[in-house]
């Protein structure tokens, strides 16, 4: 069985560990540095196990050297965002956490495949293979499968149809400048667009493009958290079974999409070595301004902080 470790027990982790223990396919590790934190609530998640139907094994620990062996790692701790603020804003308080994690993930777990979903995702995914110094494709952030999940929900809601006959691609960093490929979202392989109306369609992927800083001017103290550890599960679960399933995932580039040295969201199949390749798609001369125009706006982003 795999081990999986989960650093960080804040809503975002603690929840990874729950759906992770829904789909009762491994065991569950959860690290924090507070003294009893991660021990409560992995005690509180395995008193659910019988009402759920799990019988996944969740414990807690302070120390992180008790990641040691683990297959999957995920980076879970960082403060999250303020009403107002800026994804990039938050680098300067997170990459040192974030910095320190990886260097213990590399001392304890070297072996391990990484996933982050700390903010700013793309930003701090590269820190974190940079900081690894391992191959590209072992680590990866939860990125467009976030924001996927969304325009699935919201066109399924404008339809009221199941958002399992939903489907949709969103590649580019994430931040509110990725692309939506709107050839993708499609009802049973019925473009979205002839059913809801291209205006309709629109208005509904901009709903998805703000829909973190929505859940943030109205919940006021906390950022999204289910969808985002939700999204982590899905890539625990391509890795874990080693479905190669194509899922948008930030990873970094070395010439893929014109991208090189950054982490971004781009397709790419996912299975038990972490990414197993990138699907590059051929995109419109639209779509592909639109997204150079965004990776250089992440480049900036990068070149700014790192100086």
């Amino acid at each position: 069985m795999k081990r999986i470790s989960i650093i960080g027990s804040g809503n975002v982790g603690t929840n990874t560990a729950f759906f992770i223990a829904e789909r009762r396919a491994t065991d569950v590790l959860l690290v924090d540095i507070k003294d009893g934190i991660a021990a409560g609530k992995s005690l509180d998640l395995m008193e659910a196990g019988p009402v759920r139907g799990y019988v996944t094994a969740i414990r807690g620990t302070v120390k992180i050297e008790d990641i040691a062996g683990s297959d999957i790692v995920i980076i879970a701790a960082g403060r999250v965002r303020k009403p107002g603020e800026r994804r990039e804003d938050l680098y300067r308080d997170n990459a040192p956490t974030v910095r320190g994690i990886a260097e213990q993930v590399r001392r304890h777990a070297p072996g391990a495949v990484v996933i982050n979903i700390v903010e700013p995702v793309d930003l701090l995914t590269l820190l974190v293979q940079e900081t690894l110094a391992v191959d590209r494709f072992k680590v990866m952030g939860v990125g467009g499968l976030l924001s996927a999940t969304r325009i699935r929900y919201l066109v399924s809601k404008a339809l009221g149809i199941s958002p399992r006959e939903v489907t949709g691609l969103i590649i580019g960093p994430h931040h509110p400048s990725m692309l939506f490929l709107r050839d993708t979202i499609r009802v049973s392989g019925i473009p979205a667009a002839a059913l809801l109306g291209e205006q309709r369609l629109l208005q509904l992927i901009e709903d998805a493009r703000n829909a973190g800083d929505t859940i943030l001017q109205l919940a006021q103290r906390s950022t999204s958290y289910y969808a985002p550890s939700s999204a982590a599960a899905v890539l625990v679960d391509a890795i874990v079974c080693n479905t190669r399933a194509l899922l948008p995932v930030s990873v970094r580039c070395e010439g893929e999409y014109g991208v090189h040295g950054l982490a971004i969201g781009v397709p790419a199949f996912v299975g038990e070595k972490g990414v197993d390749r990138i699907l590059e798609l051929k995109l419109s001369e639209v779509d592909r301004h639109a997204f150079a125009q965004a990776a250089g706006a992440l480049k900036a982003a990068h070149d700014s902080l790192a100086a």
